[in-house]
């Protein structure tokens, strides 16, 4: 995307709120770091809370992460996330990693570390126990691997941290995103970026992407209930549940939605879902003003 459309999208973000969270990531932000700073200054200059997502290969030595995060902090960056695991650490050393996170200490810089693993690579407890007295008052996140994209044929389905049955858990990151090339998305976690689940693109009204967005039933559904609820008309409409069962809800939601019939299935079930709720509520509601008349 251009200069112009990436400073539209910061302006859209101020539609509905005057301090809005913005998320910059990638692929690598930090390879166009002219870009990142206009991008970041002209958020912040606005008003708008900014964080980004980087592996910290540019950690080079402690004094030129020092140098980029001073800049970086002084302009108004308000988090910095940093990611972490053997997928990273075969092209980008741990050292940059914490040389990083040591400079984000020294100018005061809010960080937070995120570590993707499987049963096979390492732990975020063993990069703690080498490197835990850089990582005191640093938030870490361990996360588990999904078997999406490239990950579907790195990582041994043996490998996968797999819960049996249907996870109950609800979609944690429903958020109004773009991809890098333009689509709009619901989430940026791995079901986001399903044609199934597109909202529109760039080129659409705003106003018209954020109606979508927070009057979707589906997303309502996904956030109030959790996948899970959908998994009756999904087998219906010929889905077959995974038998070594799913990591969490964001995998099941992955699988929901890939098949795109499945996914109209779905959308529908959800949107009759949603149409049973507002008749039950207004119904409860009138019974309620009938009953206060009658009094």
């Amino acid at each position: 995307m251009s200069d112009e459309q990436i400073m539209k999208l910061i302006d859209g973000a101020f539609y509905d709120s005057t301090a809005p969270h913005i998320g910059l990531s990638g692929g690598e932000a930090f390879l166009y770091f002219d870009r990142l700073c206009k991008f970041i200054k002209y958020a912040s200059d606005k008003g708008a809370l900014t964080s980004v997502n980087t592996n910290a290969f540019w950690g080079v030595t402690l004094d030129k992460a020092v140098e980029k995060l001073r800049i970086l902090k002084e302009i108004g960056l308000t988090r910095l996330v940093v990611s972490m695991d053997d997928f990273h650490e075969e092209f980008i050393k741990p050292e940059r990693v914490i040389n990083v996170i040591r400079a984000c200490k020294q100018v005061h810089q809010e960080v937070e570390l995120q570590y993707v693993a499987t049963k096979s690579t390492q732990r975020l407890g063993d990069f703690l126990k080498e490197h835990g007295d850089d990582l005191l008052n640093i938030n870490c996140r361990e996360i588990p691997c999904h078997p999406v994209g490239r990950a579907s044929t790195m990582v041994k389905e043996e490998d996968l941290f797999l819960e049996q049955g249907i996870p109950e858990g609800l979609c944690p990151s429903a958020i109004l995103s773009i991809s890098a090339f333009g689509k709009v998305i619901p989430c940026c976690n791995t079901a986001g970026h399903l044609p199934t689940l597109q909202i529109g693109t760039i080129d659409d009204p705003l106003p018209e992407l954020h109606q979508k967005f927070i009057n979707s039933s589906l997303l309502r559904v996904l956030v109030g209930k959790g996948p899970k609820v959908l998994m009756d008309a999904a087998i219906k409409a010929g889905y077959e549940p995974r038998p070594n069962g799913y990591v969490d809800q964001c995998h099941l939601c992955y699988d929901l939605f890939k098949n795109e019939k499945t996914a109209s299935a779905i959308k529908r079930t959800a949107e009759e879902m949603v149409q049973e709720e507002t008749y039950n509520l207004l119904l409860e509601n009138f019974q309620r003003n009938l009953e206060s008349a009658e009094s």
